[in-house]
């Protein structure tokens, strides 16, 4: 038995909560291997898709990304042209939007999106999956209470 199969417990939420996401990004950036995209670079288009133009300080928000990561990850969105920024009504402020390229990049990647999604949902007893995804985003909630 691997040693990925079998774990112990972890009485830490933080850690897993992180052993979790790490096996699961695996199974996403697996699909999206096919589409040449990563799981965070198919998130951040999905965000924009779905926002629209969007302040940077808002789609930290929207993320829950700190601005540096999401910097960092909107780079190679930007050089493939499926992002583009420009600059807001204050010189500070950067409003951030999907092309037209990267709509259709969103639309390509979304068949494997849909498969890793399936994946996930098959592998989970019944009822779980509804369960986490009303779970989750209640957590981050609570997590970032100030």
């Amino acid at each position: 038995m691997s040693s990925r199969t079998r774990q112990p417990t972890n009485p830490c939420l933080c850690d897993a909560l992180r052993q979790a996401s790490r096996a699961v990004t695996r199974v996403y950036d697996q699909e999206m291997r096919s589409v040449r995209l990563r799981t965070t670079q198919y998130a951040l288009l999905a965000w924009l898709g779905h926002a629209g133009e969007v302040r940077q300080r808002d789609l930290v928000g929207l993320t829950f990304l700190d601005e540096t990561t999401l910097t960092r990850n909107l780079r190679p969105l930007i050089d493939a042209d499926w992002v583009a920024i420009s600059p807001g009504d204050d010189r500070r402020e950067k409003l951030i939007r999907l092309t037209a390229a990267g709509a259709a990049k969103l639309k390509q990647a979304r068949p494997a999106w849909e498969r890793a999604q399936e994946q996930m949902r098959s592998r989970l007893p019944k009822g779980k999956w509804a369960t986490l995804m009303k779970l989750l985003p209640e957590l981050t909630r609570l997590a970032d209470q100030d």
